[in-house]
This record gives structure tokens, sequence and C-alpha cells, in this order.
């Protein structure tokens, strides 16, 4: 059983007797919504027309969250019948991976036809990466409330810089989740590209690395990318778009913003940290791709308010 703290005892508390914080608290972060598109590809193949892909981000599993939450997620997926399954990124809270066995069975009730595909996020490595306060991208002290450090941001004014400190650029991948994850279905894509073959044509389907750690390498992760066919880039935080402009790829996956998590007046900037704020969420064209940022299921602060966690059900169709 997963034992609070003082901090996050004393959280539940003001949002109970708050009464407007039980919403927020309790209710929104476990409505899981899934949102249907279609998209129209040029010179898509007839072979992938129809193709469904369902995305799903940010999980940070821990010991709080529900196993009912859990079981939702899996139903849904299910009722969609994907042909592929893509996640992109923070399987954990930084950087802790305390929940080994769910992380295993989670995964591997998750199927789709032509495969799973995975990427790692910013909690994903061996040490948690995020923004310090003088906005440079770098390690976090995993040890300090998250809850705290929530609050802190509600009160200082901190720009992104896209700098990289010394201690980001020398974090590794998480090496046991790496080897929980190589338990289930998933086929984690680190700075790679693979072809999925699909009724007698291809996608391609490229993961880069952590863009806050500088492991984010289109050279690298392009190498095998088969032009003759469209793809799909997964990228965990949506600043890497600047990086591919030169690159192939059709259509990109991101996550990491949780949709904003908090969509109030003035609070939202608070929440979401980016270096280009016009890419904290949705559906938009960029650099002549087409660029979707997924909300998300889970976040460190079990806290939203108009973001509700989210599963992307994207059909890829052929223009007419």
């Amino acid at each position: 059983m997963h034992k609070k703290n003082k901090f996050d005892l004393l959280w539940d508390a003001w949002c109970i007797f708050s009464v407007i914080g039980i919403w927020p608290r309790f209710i929104e972060p476990n409505l899981v919504e899934t949102s249907n598109l279609e998209h129209s590809i040029d010179n898509l193949p007839s072979q992938l027309d129809g193709l469904k892909i369902v995305q799903i981000s940010d999980l940070h599993l821990n010991p709080s969250v529900p196993n009912f939450f859990l079981k939702k997620i899996i139903r849904k997926i299910k009722l969609l019948k994907p042909d592929l399954l893509f996640f992109t990124g923070d399987f954990i809270c930084q950087s802790m991976l305390d929940d080994e066995v769910r992380m295993e069975y989670f995964f591997n009730q998750l199927e789709a036809r032509y495969g799973c595909y995975a990427i790692f996020g910013n909690h994903d490595y061996e040490k948690c990466l995020s923004i310090n306060s003088e906005g440079d991208y770098d390690v976090i002290d995993n040890q300090k409330s998250s809850l705290l450090r929530g609050f802190k941001r509600l009160f200082t004014e901190v720009a992104v810089t896209g700098k990289l400190s010394k201690q980001a650029s020398e974090v590794d991948v998480h090496a046991q989740l790496l080897k929980v994850l190589g338990r289930t279905s998933l086929q984690v894509l680190h700075n790679e590209t693979r072809q999925v073959a699909v009724n007698g044509s291809s996608l391609n389907v490229c993961g880069l690395g952590e863009y806050m750690a500088g492991r984010c390498l289109p050279e690298q992760a392009f190498q095998k990318y088969d032009e003759k066919y469209p793809g799909v880039v997964l990228t965990h935080n949506p600043d890497t778009i600047a990086m591919l402009q030169s690159f192939p790829g059709e259509i990109v996956l991101c996550g990491h913003t949780h949709g904003c998590q908090v969509n109030l007046p003035w609070m939202w900037k608070k929440f979401t940290k980016l270096e280009d704020m016009s890419l904290s969420k949705g559906f938009f064209e960029r650099h002549n791709k087409w660029i979707y940022v997924n909300r998300g299921l889970g976040s460190v602060l079990k806290f939203r308010w108009f973001a509700r966690p989210e599963i992307l059900n994207l059909t890829l169709r052929k223009k007419s």
C-alpha cells in the first residue's frame, strides 16, 4: 500500500474541504477520454488506408495509481482494436520504478495487430530531468515533494532557455525500466526507425530520444527511414519539432505537456513549460508535418482541470 507523505495528506484535505478541489483532484484525473481523429495523407498507399493508430502517453505509474484506472484504460484500448499502438514516454514518476509488477502487467494487456512501440520521456532516464530555477534542462532532486515544487512554480517566473546542464547531458536511459519493458509487448525505440509491414506495404515508425537529456538525435534516428513509405515520428517533448524540419515523416506524435494540466487563466502557463508555448496541446501543422500533442494519462501531481486523461484513436486515410 502506498503511504502518502504529510504534504499529500494536507493537499487531499484542502481539496476535500475547499469543495472546489474535489473535481480536479479526485474526479477529472480518473476520467479517460478517447479522442477520435481521421487524417488524410498525400500519397498514402492504399494498403494503409483505414490504418488505426492508438497513442497513449505520460502514464507516470506509481503505487498511488488505482487499479480501476489502469483497467479502464486497458478496456477502452481493447474496444478500439488498434492496428498499431504507440506510447510516447513517461512511464514512471521522477525516475522511480517502484511498481514493476503492475507496469509489466499493464503493458502486456495492450495489443495491436502490427505491434506496440514506445519511447522514453524525461522521467524515464536514470535521473529525472526537468527545468531548474534558471530555466535550463537539469537533473532534479526527486526527494523533494512534487506538491511543493508545484506550488513553487505558481509563484515564480522562469523562462525556458533550451540550455542543457552538464548533469543532464550525462544521464542514460533507465536500465531497470528497459529490462522490465523487455518482458512486455512493447518495442522500445531510442533514436531508431523500424519499417512495419502492413498488407504488402510499409509504414516507417521513428522513435526519438529525450530532448531534455540532449538525446534527441534525428541524424541517427532517421538513418534507416525508407522515404518510399509514409512515416509516424514519436517524440516525447513537442519542442523537438524545430529539429525535424529537414527530416521526413507525415505525422509527429508527442506527449509531455499533459494538455496544460490546469487550464485556468494564468495558471496553465505555470504548469506547462516549453520553449514554444504554441505547441502545448492539440493537432496542428508545422514544417509540413501534422503534430498531435496528447494530454497523457497520468501526472506527477494528480490534479487536472479541463485536461482529461486522453487516448488518441487516429485513423489514416488516403487523400482522394
